[in-house]
């Protein structure tokens, strides 16, 4: 069960709690009814919202997101909730999301803009099909601004090459990123 964490730059708020109770009360009614549940909520601990914050505190990035983490996880144990099997951090993975984003553009499902990669939908007409839904049914703009260089209002970023080489040199890492960096441009 894979639940999208938060990305954290601040304290948890009364909405995180609503959905991170639910999903901790599936979890356990999933092993109630004998599944062996492997559960992943993940944490998007660098993102320009964090970067902004540092900056504003005058404070490192990763210090500042391991800060608000250890917040999170005490706002956690506090709501008694179980812990996930897994809590992967995004800057731990950052080598295998630059070859997960390079294997879907020669995969033909991703296309590049001015050196930002956006995933196609219309190359994988069933994406939404888990959930039930259609592409078409999704209302572009709704959330955010839709990119009128895109060339359907629901491809999504997979990569924003502004952000990507910012959060290299954030985390120190430019290096690690000319595969993604020389791919897109």
């Amino acid at each position: 069960m894979y639940v999208c964490g938060v990305t954290p730059y601040d304290f948890s708020h009364v909405g995180h709690a609503r959905a991170y109770v639910a999903f901790d009360v599936l979890y356990r009614y999933l092993q109630y009814l004998g599944y062996e549940v492997n559960y992943v909520r993940n944490f998007t601990d660098i993102d320009d919202k964090i970067i902004k914050r540092a900056n504003e505190a005058g404070e490192d990035a990763s210090i500042l997101s391991s800060r608000f983490i250890d917040e999170f996880l005490r706002d956690m144990s506090d709501l008694q909730c179980l812990s996930p099997t897994h809590e992967p951090r995004v800057t731990k993975h950052i080598e295998q999301i630059i070859d997960l984003i390079t294997k879907i553009m020669d995969n033909g499902k991703a296309y590049t803009i001015e050196g930002d990669v956006y995933f196609s939908v219309d190359n994988f007409p069933n994406c939404l099909s888990l959930s039930g839904r259609k592409v078409d049914h999704n209302l572009p703009g709704k959330r955010i601004a839709v990119d009128s260089r895109k060339r359907n209002p629901a491809d999504f970023a997979l990569c924003l090459l502004r952000r990507v080489s910012h959060i290299g040199r954030v985390l120190g890492v430019v290096e690690d990123l000319d595969g993604i960096l020389s791919a897109v441009q």
